[in-house]
C-alpha cells in the first residue's frame, strides 16, 4: 500500500521550539553546576530524565535537519538571532558545568585516596619474610565510592 503524498504533512522545524528546548537544557545545566558548587552531588540526579528528554528532542531537530537540510533557510532571520543567543547562553554553561564536573571529580578522587591511604595505614599486619623474622606489610586494599562523576 502506497503513501499518498498529498496527506503527508509538510516537514517543519519549529525554530521557537528548539530555543524553548535549548534555553531549558541551559536552565538544568545551570542548576546542576549550582548544585556541584555545593558538592550536592545526590540531588544532580533528579535532573536527569529531564535533561535526557530535552537532550532527545533536540538532537530529534538536528536529525531533522540534517535530513532536510533547505529548512535553516526558511528561518526568520529574528528567530536566527534568538537561537544564537540562546546558544552563546547555552554553550557558555555547558563550558562551566563541565570545569565543575571536572573539580567534582578531582575532589572525589581527592576524598578516595585519602580513605585509602588511613585505611592502609590501619591496615598493617605482621608477616614472616624471607630471613623468617616477622615485619610490617601493606595489605592491598580497593577502595570505591558507589556514585560516579
Amino acid at each position: 500500500m502506497s503513501i499518498d503524498a498529498k496527506n503527508t504533512p509538510p516537514v517543519e522545524l519549529r525554530t521557537q521550539d528548539v530555543i524553548t528546548l535549548t534555553a531549558r537544557l541551559a536552565q538544568l545545566l545551570a542548576e546542576e553546576v549550582d548544585l556541584l558548587a555545593e558538592m550536592k552531588v545526590s540531588k544532580i540526579e533528579a535532573l536527569q530524565q529531564e535533561k535526557i528528554f530535552l537532550t532527545n528532542a533536540l538532537e530529534a531537530q538536528r536529525k531533522l535537519l540534517d535530513k532536510h537540510p533547505h529548512l535553516s533557510e526558511t528561518i526568520p532571520s529574528r528567530d536566527k538571532e534568538d537561537l544564537a543567543r540562546v546558544v552563546e547562553v547555552f554553550n557558555d554553561i555547558l563550558e562551566e558545568n563541565n570545569r565543575k564536573l571536572m573539580l567534582a571529580k578531582a575532589v572525589n578522587h581527592k576524598i578516595v585516596e585519602a580513605i585509602t591511604d588511613v585505611v592502609r595505614q590501619s591496615a598493617v599486619s605482621n608477616v614472616y619474610d624471607g630471613r623468617g623474622t616477622t615485619g610490617n606489610s601493606y595489605d592491598a586494599i580497593s577502595v570505591t565510592l558507589n556514585k560516579h562523576i
